[in-house]
């Protein structure tokens, strides 16, 4: 994959400029404001947000996953584990022609699955100790 260019906005990677929104809903007030964020200043809610709308996946998915890789429980703002959790979301149409993506999920999966088992198994240890 080649490496993307993260002062440039998603207006600018893509070549689609909006314009003013015509809709006055939050959410679209909203991504019309994030499409003009330089990529390297998106937050993971910010991430979270988008990629939930499914929005601009090509360059959005990619910077998720670095994140989620070094810590799948990176958030947004409504609760942890939100950003993994709408990269899930995302359909299977998209997995199916990215196959190289699809294995950084996989990847943040098996991340993911053995914190927990390590986790599960130092919570039993402390709630035997603890009794």
């Amino acid at each position: 994959m080649h490496q993307m260019d993260l002062t440039k906005t998603l207006e600018e990677l893509e070549d689609k400029y909006w314009g003013e929104p015509n809709f006055a809903s939050s959410l679209v007030i909203q991504v019309h404001k994030l499409r003009k964020k330089p990529l390297c200043e998106l937050s993971d809610e910010d991430l979270r947000l988008l990629i939930g709308q499914q929005m601009s996946l090509t360059f959005l998915l990619p910077l998720a996953l670095e994140k989620l890789i070094d810590n799948p429980l990176r958030s947004g703002e409504l609760y942890t584990g939100d950003l993994f959790c709408s990269v899930l979301r995302v359909g299977k149409e998209y997995w199916k022609e990215h196959k190289e993506l699809k294995n950084e999920v996989d990847e943040v999966i098996r991340t993911y699955e053995e914190a927990r088992e390590t986790l599960e198994e130092h919570i039993r240890k402390y709630r035997n100790d603890h009794l």
